[in-house]
């Protein structure tokens, strides 16, 4: 994989903000998937007043975005410094890790206990686009559709709620996940887990269904070491300039 390092402007020139959600949400919604999807790459830095002036918007809905990336380790600032885009931190891995698959197995258990026709239709309808993304090579709708069929997995389960925490724990992998795309053979393993773990659900089996999760949850681990040593500077943990105020 190629990180994009897109410039701000190719990022946020074109985006329209509406009126009918928070001017915070969709500051964060954006900054959000370009940092995940490696638009913007770790260790670049951001500011608060030129976001808001590519946006046209006040500082403010800016300074909460900023606020609630920080919160997810996403963006790190450097007082009198500046703010840059969050390195991928192996220990912030280990932990989304551990809270995604304790979640989703789980989830994926219950689901296969309770779910029903329109639930069994659905799941079936998502895996089948998200094969069709595969076939076509459409990578961004390919990880769109992985992030969906978790969320959907879910909401069978009667327990949307944990979509939230589910998909900020992602939000850490998702980078690493990014640095495998388009691998064609990671990603037909990805599809042929996920028919794995919704066939399961689908035919009530539910612990086939946590163990068919586990499985899929667990295939980055071993691939992580190699990423890092692929991709130095991504896991770097400071940038230079802040290691060089540092001593100072």
């Amino acid at each position: 994989m190629e990180a994009g390092n897109h410039s701000l402007g190719a990022i946020l020139d074109d985006a329209n903000l509406t009126r009918d959600r928070r001017a915070s949400q969709q500051v964060y919604d954006l900054l959000r998937r370009a940092i995940l999807s490696l638009q913007l790459v770790p260790n670049r830095p951001i500011s608060e007043q030129d976001v808001a002036n590519r946006l046209s918007v006040s500082r403010t809905p800016v300074r909460e975005a900023f606020i609630r990336l920080s919160e997810e380790g996403l963006l790190t600032s450097y007082p009198q410094l500046a703010t840059v885009i969050a390195p991928i931190r192996m220990e912030a891995l280990l932990e989304a890790q551990f809270l995604r698959e304790a979640i989703e197995c789980a989830t994926a258990e219950r689901a296969a206990r309770i779910i029903d026709e329109d639930g069994i239709i659905r799941l079936r309808a998502v895996l089948a686009r998200h094969a069709a993304a595969l076939e076509a090579e459409r990578w961004p709708e390919f990880h769109l559709l992985d992030e969906e069929t978790h969320r959907l997995i879910c909401e069978v389960a009667g327990l949307r709620g944990l979509g939230r925490p589910v998909e900020q724990a992602r939000g850490h992998l998702d980078r690493v996940r990014y640095l495998t795309l388009p691998e064609i053979d990671t990603s037909r393993r990805v599809v042929a887990q996920h028919t794995t773990v919704v066939e399961a659900i689908c035919e009530h089996r539910p612990e086939d269904a946590r163990e068919a999760m586990r499985v899929h949850v667990r295939d980055l681990l071993p691939r992580l070491e190699g990423l890092r040593e692929r991709y130095p500077d991504f896991f770097e943990e400071k940038p230079q300039f802040a290691r060089r105020a540092t001593g100072r």
